[in-house]
């Protein structure tokens, strides 16, 4: 299989091998299924085979939280003690994923971008690479590590559908959202059951402003991404938003009770995509009823201040909103502590220090104190990586806080 190493009939690899590894990368680059279970049970019965292990780090790696890094260090020790013989590609995606679990993420995205210059059919670089400039808000990066291999590619390559996708998205990111929507639907020609293309058709739709196309877009591909996929619930995220920008905040209101705050526990990524959703409709004037509550104890019980910019600002969110002001004070005082220094971590950690600030004004009223933290925050929010439709929230909390102070100065004149 042209997206990694495994290929049939390579010397000293069992075909089964093969056939699970390729299963485990493709439910991984198409965002579906369960790719981790498939590398657990390829290195139960191949327990020496080195591209399981790459395998397994890359999920952890990309997944991009902070209970992962203890299933990558166990997979490298686990590794160390298995006497793998480790090829060069192996020993590099090795390395990358060390410089990850060193929380160096710009090493890490360093040594996935030289893979791909040694190695240009190599998917799964492209997809770690472009999942670390996501993290450090580099956006520009996204498609430059795209470039990097587009031309060692052809249509008829097998693997060419996640390099479309992935160069989809990294156009929605860059602004480009009419060679997204060829680039993701191209693949998607490919492959319908594609719910990672599908998200970059809905980032480029976001970008466009097209909320009633793209709710209605999403709403008929469900079929293809409402299914069992680690992405479904971000899928469904980017549903409940066109939902609400199109007017139709009972719907939207109902994808969050239904696919980001199930009874089952939640996933962090559905925690931030819930907490994102419940503060934009609040804003708006919905009714929170009881979430809040619950989105704060998840954040209080599987926050890490300081691990991810991204994830401070939403746990941040859902202590002030849900009133739980000692949890607030004492996630703000964490963030603080990682801010000092001069590392690269301590200087992300200060970026998310002034939004996590930020958004403790405007839970308080402070709509001056708020509006003057937000404003910078416009231009510096990209380090807290993510995505615009992410990083939308602080302008519509500046529009709000803006009309709040308008409306105390009316008031006292």
């Amino acid at each position: 299989m042209a997206a990694y190493a495994l290929a049939a009939g390579r010397d000293g690899v069992a075909p089964d091998a093969v056939s699970a590894g390729a299963c485990a990368l493709d439910c991984f680059l198409r965002g579906a299924g369960d790719p981790l279970l498939h590398a657990q049970q390829l290195l139960a019965q191949r327990p020496t085979f080195a591209e399981g292990y790459v395998l397994q780090m890359a999920f952890a790696v990309a997944a991009k939280e902070p209970a992962s890094l203890a299933l990558l260090e166990e997979t490298l020790l686990t590794a160390g003690r298995a006497r793998v013989s480790w090829d060069a590609r192996s020993r590099a995606h090795l390395a990358a994923a060390h410089a990850w679990l060193g929380r160096e993420p710009a090493l890490a995205a360093e040594r996935y971008a030289a893979i791909l210059r040694e190695w240009p059919h190599d998917v799964l670089a492209l997809r770690l690479a472009q999942s670390c400039y996501f993290f450090l808000g580099q956006t520009a990066a996204l498609r430059e590590v795209v470039d990097l291999v587009w031309h060692s590619w052809r249509e008829e390559m097998p693997g060419f559908q996640y390099v479309l996708a992935l160069a989809a998205f990294a156009c929605a990111e860059n602004g480009d959202a009419a060679r997204a929507l060829e680039l993701a639907r191209r693949a998607l020609a490919i492959d319908p059951d594609f719910p990672a293309a599908i998200h970059a058709v809905a980032h480029a739709l976001f970008e466009s402003g097209e909320h009633a196309r793209g709710a209605l877009w999403l709403r008929e591909q469900r079929p293809h991404w409402a299914v069992n996929s680690r992405m479904s619930g971000h899928n469904a995220w980017h549903l409940a938003m066109f939902e609400h920008e199109s007017g139709n905040a009972t719907r939207a209101l109902s994808i969050l009770d239904r696919h980001l705050l199930p009874p089952s526990p939640i996933a962090i990524g559905d925690a931030a995509d819930g907490t994102a959703l419940l503060w934009r409709l609040q804003l708006d004037g919905v009714d929170p009823g009881d979430r809040w509550g619950r989105l704060s104890d998840f954040w209080a019980a599987h926050s890490v201040p300081g691990f991810w910019g991204l994830l401070d600002v939403h746990a941040a969110i859902a202590f002030n909103a849900a009133g739980h002001v000692d949890r607030a004070r004492a996630h703000a005082v964490a963030i603080e502590r990682c801010a000092n220094g001069s590392t690269t971590a301590a200087e992300l950690a200060r970026v998310a220090l002034s939004a996590v600030r930020a958004i403790g004004d405007f839970a308080a009223g402070d709509w001056i104190a708020a509006a003057a933290r937000l404003r910078p925050l416009l231009f510096s929010a990209a380090q807290l990586g993510g995505s615009h439709a992410q990083h939308e929230i602080f302008a519509r909390m500046l529009r709000y806080a803006q009309v709040r102070c308008h409306e105390g100065e009316t008031v006292a004149a």
